[in-house]
Formats: C-alpha cells, sequence, structure tokens
C-alpha cells in the first residue's frame, strides 16, 4: 500500500472519529425537539380547553357568585396544570444536558486514534 492510501485511511478513519459525536448529538437533538413539540401541542390543547370552559362559564351558570367560584377553582386547577407542564419541560431540559454531557464526556475521555504511516526509505 502506498504512502498516499495510508494517509488517505488514516484521515478517513480520523473523519469518521470525528463526526461520530454530531451524529450522536443529532440523534439526542431530534428526540428531544420531538418531546419538546408535542409538550407544545398538548400545552397548546390545555390552554384551548381552558379558554373554553372560561367562555362557557357565564353560559351555563347564571349565579354570580357560583360562577366566581367556578371560575376560581377552573383557574386554580389550570394554574397547577401550567405547573405541572413547566416541570415536564425542566425534566426535559435536564434529559437534554444529561445525555449531551455524556457524549462531551465520553469524547474527552476518549483517546484518539491515530494509524502512523511509515514513509518508504
Amino acid at each position: 500500500m502506498s504512502v498516499f492510501s495510508e494517509n488517505l485511511e488514516a484521515f478517513t478513519d480520523l473523519q469518521k472519529q470525528g463526526m461520530e459525536p454530531v451524529r450522536q448529538f443529532t440523534g439526542i437533538a431530534v428526540e428531544t425537539f420531538e418531546t419538546l413539540a408535542r409538550k407544545n401541542y398538548a400545552l397548546a390543547g390545555d390552554v384551548l380547553e381552558f379558554a373554553v370552559s372560561q367562555a362557557k362559564l357565564p353560559v351555563d351558570v347564571s349565579e354570580p357568585k357560583e360562577l366566581f367560584e367556578r371560575q376560581v377553582a377552573s383557574s386554580k386547577a389550570f394554574s397547577e396544570l401550567l405547573t405541572t407542564r413547566a416541570n415536564e419541560y425542566v425534566e426535559l431540559g435536564k434529559a437534554f444536558q444529561e445525555k449531551a454531557s455524556g457524549i462531551v464526556s465520553a469524547q474527552a475521555t476518549k483517546p484518539a486514534t491515530r494509524k502512523s504511516s511509515k514513509k518508504a526509505a
């Protein structure tokens, strides 16, 4: 095998090694994006449900005191739901950070392997 061929093979191997963390990170990013998009979709549904229920209350309830009590109860339940959703976003961010840190840590501790090429005398 010629020196050029050996160098080209070594270069190709280094490219593969260098791109592997990018490939892994892209997989994590896509997975996280999908989860985030689905959470946003669920949150939009929650907001829609709350808005519709609040709009219907004056139609469904004729007594002002009962209307106020139901609005307060509904608002409290929605607030608790939003708190739960916010915690889900925090957990998603932590999970992404842990996975991404794992890739970085693995690369930092991985020794660089390089084939040595010997020139023919």
